[in-house]
């Protein structure tokens, strides 16, 4: 019979990487009762909801840190992706001639959502190390702190909405009642950031490389996202790459929501949702599971 490892003490562990092993092949171990692994995303859940003011707070807080001591203030959610436009615009449509109607309206409903996902993802996954001095106050809720990061880039991404809404008025796009869905819209990739953000979250206080890794592979991610092209340039034979990418259909929709007065796909939204939530229970276990020896590592 296969034998399950138990968690050996700290000095028999090694590396905090093979302490981390120890902990997941207990927690994959089909011996352990299954209803007891789900109340571990219930306990999650729960304190998330219990401490929606401690959320709200950390929020406001983390965003007045980003633009403290600068002049312009939180102008800068507002001047950077304009700043973005306007070079990739020169470039892609006067020099390149990429020939997208529209082309700042269409980039910047795609760069919006996915400097939120970058962000958030980037920030969720240093937030336990980063705030390592919380974590080792007992009574500090560590669960709130994935939700904290994906939630100050939601903030980031309404503020900047208004450099989208003035572009869509000067190319005479009107919004029409398919903009309603976009708290939709939201909700979906904030789920599926915020479940990209516990997994990384809790290995990377074990294997600190991991936030190198993470950012690296949002760079092969950007790329493989058509955010500065369309979907229709892409060669036939390399389409189910680019679909295999879940923010592929989240800048679709949004795209389809604000720029082409279209409801999104939603099979395509759905699927998105649903593996957000898989991923969200499955990264809340992981996360509740070794919470309690995340202060030995910070």
């Amino acid at each position: 019979m296969l034998e399950w490892p138990t968690r050996p003490t700290r000095s028999a562990m090694g590396t905090p990487w093979s302490g981390l092993w120890t902990r997941c092949c207990t927690w994959l171990n089909p011996d352990v009762c299954p209803e007891a692994r789900s109340m571990q995303a219930v306990q999650v859940a729960r304190t998330v909801v219990q401490r929606k003011a401690l959320i709200v707070e950390l929020v406001r807080r983390e965003v007045k840190l980003r633009y403290r001591g600068t002049w312009l203030g939180f102008l800068w959610t507002l001047i950077n992706p304009l700043v973005f436009t306007v070079v990739h615009t020169l470039v892609f449509s006067y020099f390149l001639r990429i020939g997208i109607p529209r082309f700042p309206a269409f980039l910047l409903t795609g760069l919006l959502p996915w400097t939120w996902f970058s962000e958030s993802v980037m920030a969720g996954t240093s937030s336990l190390v980063d705030h390592g001095a919380f974590l080792r106050n007992a009574v500090f809720p560590a669960q709130v702190l994935p939700v904290v990061s994906v939630g100050t880039g939601m903030v980031n991404y309404v503020f900047s909405l208004p450099v989208l809404f003035i572009l869509l008025a000067v190319y005479e796009v009107p919004l029409g009642w398919t903009a309603l869905a976009l708290p939709l819209v939201m909700a979906v990739q904030f789920l599926l950031a915020l479940s990209i953000a516990y997994f990384a979250a809790t290995f990377n206080v074990f294997l600190r490389d991991l936030r190198y890794i993470v950012q690296h592979g949002l760079l092969v991610m950007f790329f493989l996202t058509p955010i500065m092209y369309d979907f229709s340039v892409v060669p036939a034979r390399f389409h189910w790459l680019l679909k295999l990418n879940p923010m592929t259909i989240v800048i679709d929709s949004y795209r389809r929501l604000l720029l082409y007065g279209e409801w999104p796909h939603w099979r395509n939204l759905g699927f998105v949702l649903a593996l957000a939530l898989v991923l969200l229970v499955a990264g809340a276990m992981v996360f509740e599971r070794n919470r309690e020896t995340f202060a030995e590592y910070l």
